[in-house]
């Protein structure tokens, strides 16, 4: 847990006890004490962020500004480093090649006075620094350090607040990404250089922000209680080894945490950077996006057939499905095919041109060390996919088949690899650099929870490579299964189609368009789907939904098999996801559906706002405001 959740949870544990003025007076307090007081080129707050590589050099004790450094970390791959105020020429060197070489951004954080005295080295440090690249300097404490400490004039931005409390240091990291804007006024002159009043205003709500749940309209004690309980019933029932669980509102992340370990052994426990197989997650995670884009750039319309854009259809009888039914899930297709079983013969022999137990130029696509795939079996599945039977009955039929197709027309429709489209033109860009394909090419194993014991395909641990059999065939690259991430950067994405397609300041996706997918496309046949993003059920259910009964119509999201779940509810301007591993050891392990998790964790949620506006109610009758506050049913 950090310290600036340790600190919010001690702030607002009684929120009964505790009024919502005195939360918001404590937030504006710090919000409004920091100063943006230089800020060349409009260098803050940091736009594209492809574009940039972020470093934080913390001068002097680095542990009075680590909630800056957790918080900017938040936001982006920030490589940290720390000088003591006696460092030498050795170390200032080492640290001074890396910020040179390899980041574009440095931003230096001071919170330490330096009256005792300082080594000269940190004085040549600065000033090198300033001088060969675009520096930043955030300043915590006394005022003399804005004005005194060597070089910082020649930073091309400069931020002070006198506080030092973890809030205000979380708030100074999220001004620099837009997440809150800069406010404040100075109140007093600081030297011969700075007036009171100066203070240079930016715009805040670019990217998601980190706050006191109340102030996002959450009760955060309940919120917590419950969320914390039926983890916690989930981990000891082993519905599954470990979680991530995020909860935003509004903007702003009100419930962060990660539960239990990789495994049942208990060693290595899930941390906020470890990422997990998402599973079906990926469908509107990786295809919808692309596809979303596609459509506003002209290169894709929703209601053109298959045969427009696989003309390898044409013969076939799905030539003439539209893709509005194929991605609501209405077009008839078979939910799915087991194509290493296709690959059998029946003796239990893999065929010819099919599998191989060592690399070859012909084999290149690797499952395991001793398991190679044909370079053209590719092709066979897509016959098999071609060839499949319809369903006889029309109606909703959830199925993969088509999101296996999509990577060839986003390289089609735009020259780029699927992978790539997306690294480029969302992934990057909002700071979401831990989504990825084939995590084992850019991370350790260590940092990637392993999915299940495969004992009758792989015969193998599967960790770092997708977990659905059939992505795993074409490389890892699906639109059907095969992106790996963790919930702090699910969020960004997610909070993109909550925006309404903006994010960062960047409009990616138009807003009719996230509309369009994201409602039901065939309720009079009750079919309840969205394009590719699943909805509530017509009829609400307990025994056959996994979302909370208090989701409303407008809501959406999507599971995945691997144990994970998101939801967002343009309605509360809600999103809650939940990342697990509950088919380790083995998929036969169902407790996370018999125990509901998802959906009480869900409900969780939408009754720590019930709980904010009962109470808000109450302090207001206490105050004699007889304002009526919104009634849920």
């Amino acid at each position: 847990m950090s310290l600036l959740v340790m600190v919010l949870t001690l702030s607002v544990s009684s929120f009964c006890q505790i009024s919502l003025d005195s939360i918001q007076l404590f937030h504006q307090e710090n919000l409004a004490s920091i100063v943006l007081l230089k800020n060349d080129k409009h260098l803050l707050p940091f736009q594209d962020l492809s574009k940039i590589s972020v470093a934080h050099l913390s001068i002097g004790d680095a542990t009075k500004t680590a909630e800056f450094d957790h918080t900017l970390q938040q936001y982006a791959t920030v490589k940290s480093y720390n000088l003591p105020l006696t460092a030498d020429g050795q170390q200032a060197g080492e640290v001074f090649k890396y910020l040179i070489n390899y980041s574009d951004i440095t931003i230096i954080s001071i919170s330490e006075s330096f009256e005792t005295g300082y080594s000269p080295i940190i004085e040549e440090f600065i000033r090198d620094l300033s001088a060969r690249g675009n520096v930043a300097v955030a300043i915590f404490g006394a005022k003399e350090l804005v004005t005194n400490f060597p070089y910082i004039d020649r930073a091309k931005a400069i931020s002070y607040t006198p506080k030092t409390n973890a809030y205000a240091q979380s708030l100074q990291a999220q001004m620099y990404f837009g997440a809150v804007g800069a406010v404040g006024k100075l109140t007093e002159n600081i030297g011969n250089t700075y007036k009171v009043n100066d203070g240079i205003i930016t715009k805040g709500g670019l990217r998601l922000s980190y706050g006191i749940p109340e102030l996002a309209g959450i009760n955060s004690t309940k919120l917590n209680q419950q969320m914390d309980a039926i983890l916690q019933e989930g981990l000891d029932s082993m519905a599954f080894p470990g979680a991530q669980v995020l909860v935003a509102k509004g903007g702003q992340v009100v419930y962060q945490k990660n539960f239990g370990y990789h495994t049942y052994d208990k060693v290595q426990k899930v941390e906020s950077h470890n990422v997990y197989d998402l599973a079906s997650v990926t469908k509107v995670t990786t295809a919808v996006p692309a596809l979303m884009r596609m459509q506003d750039d002209g290169l894709f319309d929703v209601d053109a057939k298959l045969v427009d854009y696989f003309p390898d259809f044409k013969e076939s009888d799905k030539a003439n499905l539209y893709f509005r039914s194929i991605l609501a899930h209405n077009a008839r297709l078979q939910p799915y095919i087991v194509f290493w079983q296709k690959a059998k013969k029946k003796n239990g022999k893999y065929r010819g041109r099919t599998f191989k137990t060592k690399p070859h130029k012909n084999y290149p696509v690797q499952l395991t060390n001793n398991l190679y795939l044909h370079k053209k079996y590719k092709s066979k599945m897509m016959d098999f996919v071609r060839k499949s039977p319809l369903n006889k009955e029309p109606g909703y039929v959830y199925s993969g088949l088509s999101f296996l197709m999509y990577p060839d027309l986003v390289k089609t429709k735009t020259g780029k690899r699927f992978d790539q489209y997306l690294y480029n033109t969302f992934y990057r860009k909002i700071g979401a650099n831990n989504l990825v394909f084939n995590p084992l090419q850019r991370m350790d194993a260590q940092d990637i929870i392993p999915t299940e014991e495969d004992d009758f395909f792989r015969n193998q641990l599967v960790q770092g490579t997708v977990h659905d059999e059939a992505a795993a065939m074409l490389s890892g690259l699906s639109g059907n299964a095969g992106l790996f991430g963790n919930a702090s950067d699910l969020a960004k994405l997610l909070q993109l189609y909550l925006n309404k397609g903006s994010y960062g300041g960047e409009q990616f996706i138009e807003p009719s368009t996230i509309q369009e997918f994201t409602q039901c496309q065939f309720c009079d046949e009750g079919n309840r789907r969205g394009l590719g993003f699943d909805k509530p059920l017509i009829e609400y259910d307990a025994a056959k939904s996994y979302v909370a009964k208090s989701a409303s119509k407008y809501s959406y999201g999507h599971s995945g098999f691997t144990g994970t779940f998101f939801w967002l509810d343009p309605a509360e301007d809600l999103m809650v996801i939940f990342l697990s591993n509950r088919v380790y050891p083995t998929r036969n392990n169902r407790k996370l559906y018999s125990l509901n998790i998802r959906p009480r964790l869900h409900q969780a949620a939408y009754d720590a706002i019930y709980e904010f506006d009962k109470l808000k109610q109450q302090q207001a009758n206490n105050k004699g405001d007889k304002k009526h506050y919104k009634e849920r049913e």
